[in-house]
């Protein structure tokens, strides 16, 4: 990429971060433009990595036997690009019922780089349990921390980037998960 790009790139970190402190200044390091909302989604190719080590992760040994890791990986990565694509198709709708199309660049823009950090968190806490440096037990719980953490800061950003209520940020969050979670079952059944 260009230095332009990773300029941008590092100006979205720094928005990010802004708003998982609950500054909404943040939104003001993201371009929320039509461009700025195509440009964003170089997060899904530099997080991509992050969730192959992760897919690896979750999948079981007998599904790698079963399936082959080609299959798995083929399979896997079309979930993530219909993730990628799907969530905002069907938050145009979302921001349109409630009353928000207006600002669906201003939540979009953000919610894709926001995935960088949070996959670097999720595969962090992973590498911590599949390593043994932390305890089943102990990963487990801060993979459940971990994901309370996420969803708050989801709502967060929803919030102030929607400039919505508290109700309708929590159907933002609600809709990502059943979405995610949708996704993630059909892409498990084929292999």
């Amino acid at each position: 990429m260009p230095t332009a790009a990773w300029l941008e790139v590092g100006l979205a970190m720094r928005g990010v971060l802004q708003l998982a402190r609950g500054d909404r200044i943040g939104l003001s390091c993201f371009d929320r433009s039509l461009d700025g909302f195509c440009r964003s989604f170089r997060a899904a190719v530099i997080a991509y990595p992050l969730f192959l080590v992760l897919m690896t992760m979750r999948v079981t040994v007998a599904e790698w036997e079963r399936s082959g890791g080609v299959w798995i990986a083929a399979v896997e990565t079309i979930g993530y690009v219909v993730a990628w694509a799907g969530f905002p198709l069907v938050m145009i709708s979302v921001t349109r019922w409630i009353d928000r199309g207006h600002r669906f660049f201003d939540f979009m823009v953000p919610y894709n780089w926001s995935q960088l950090p949070q996959s670097a968190l999720f595969l962090l806490v992973g590498l911590g349990t599949e390593s043994g440096v932390l305890g089943v037990r102990t990963g487990s719980a801060i993979e459940v921390a971990a994901l309370i953490a996420v969803l708050v800061y989801e709502w967060y950003v929803a919030r102030v980037a929607l400039d919505t209520t508290v109700p309708a940020a929590a159907l933002v969050v609600f809709v990502d998960l059943l979405l995610s979670a949708l996704i993630s079952h059909v892409a498990a059944t084929l292999y």
